[in-house]
């Protein structure tokens, strides 16, 4: 039998914040089986949201039951994720991508001051 997988999406996240840090933040609630955090395919930036995935209920139920969550002085928007949202990332979230993004990131600050 199949283990349930409680979904979260994440919006309006701070183009900063990697999947690493994604996954910490939502850590605190419980167990994170998966944080990803989607990027353009063209530019490497943070396109603003992810997922974030729990195997318990409770952890689940402790973050939508808060009122608000903030991230990088950002308010987050969070919501319950559905099966028809299908996410993959080339670059997927662990913490090994997460220089390489940062990087990329402050190249194309430079490039545009």
């Amino acid at each position: 039998m199949a283990q349930q997988i409680y979904k979260l999406f994440i919006r309006n996240l701070p183009w900063t914040v990697s999947s690493h840090e994604l996954r910490t933040y939502f850590s605190q609630f419980g167990y994170v089986t998966r944080a990803t955090v989607l990027y353009n395919n063209d530019t490497g930036l943070s396109r603003g949201f992810g997922y974030v995935d729990f195997n318990k209920r409770e952890a689940f139920e402790a973050v939508m039951s808060q009122p608000q969550h903030i991230l990088e002085g950002q308010r987050l928007r969070v919501e319950e994720g559905t099966s028809k949202r299908r996410y993959s990332n080339k670059d997927d979230s662990s913490s090994m991508n997460y220089d390489k993004k940062r990087e990329n990131i402050n190249t194309q600050l430079e490039e545009q001051f």
